[in-house]
């Protein structure tokens, strides 16, 4: 249990979430890997992942407010590219590069059912163990992340966030054409291990009259971790970030996902 916050948001559970994607990851120290050193680092999960591409290496993860890496990215040597390794289902997705390593769950059509945080933490460790780690040296924890998105239609969105009573509908046009519409609240609070920046989004689902809800949790180290730790820094963010759905999220929409508590 965590202090302040009740059993049964911790352990409450949907029968059926709105979940169409989840996203574990850790940022570490880098290991001055190249792009040849990753391919053969990938290699080792390409039978469970044998679908391959690269990606543009992700930026220095920075806390809101901080200055980005665009700077010193003008004075060091570009990154290698981040590599994506999917399953044959395209469920999942592993991308790597030097200094970070995420899994993706992905509901790829309506039969999909997310697996659980207990099935994704697994099968990150599984991924992570099978990490090349240099000689002499260690992983070092920076960051880590869990993410949800959810796909949520209008009949379950009744009151999404308390924050939408502030607003009306305006008595008059507004000027112009609306080209984009969104939400975004970023919170921070203190950990065990460090500090945690949550950043819930809504916005309308492209295409469709429903809605996403992106909930996404960074965990940041405090001071220097263990690679032992890596897990326990994955487990706080998705702490954070189920804390943050729940309280985002009206009871009504949860138990039209079969909302179990308890469990």
């Amino acid at each position: 249990m965590t202090d302040g916050v009740p059993v049964d948001v911790l352990t409450r559970v949907l029968a059926d979430p709105p979940v169409t994607e989840a996203v574990a990851g850790i940022e570490f120290r880098g290991r001055g890997f190249d792009v040849i050193r990753l391919v053969h680092e990938a290699a080792r999960w390409g039978e469970d992942f044998p679908i391959g591409s690269v990606q543009p290496a992700l930026p220095v993860t920075r806390p809101v407010g901080q200055p980005g890496a665009e700077f010193e990215m003008e004075f060091f040597t570009v990154p290698p590219p981040r590599l994506w390794n999917a399953s044959q289902d395209q469920q999942w997705l592993v991308q790597l590069q030097d200094d970070r390593l995420l899994l993706n769950w992905r509901k790829v059509d309506a039969a999909c059912t997310y697996p659980k945080y207990e099935t994704i933490r697994t099968e990150f460790e599984r991924v992570l163990s099978m990490l090349d780690i240099p000689i002499g040296q260690e992983l070092v924890p920076l960051v880590a992340e869990f993410s949800y998105v959810n796909h949520i239609t209008h009949d379950e969105a009744s009151g999404l966030h308390e924050i939408y009573s502030v607003f009306q509908r305006p008595t008059q046009p507004l000027p112009g054409a609306v080209v984009s519409e969104r939400y975004e609240l970023v919170t921070r609070e203190r950990t065990e291990l460090g500090f945690a920046q949550l950043t819930v989004t809504i916005q309308p689902a492209a295409g469709d009259n429903a809605t996403t809800l992106t909930v996404s949790t960074k965990s940041f180290a405090g001071s220097q971790l263990e690679s032992s730790q890596i897990m326990e820094l994955i487990d706080s963010a998705h702490e954070v970030s189920k804390r943050a759905f729940f309280a985002i999220v009206s009871d009504r929409a949860t138990s039209n996902w079969g909302v179990q508590d308890g469990s």
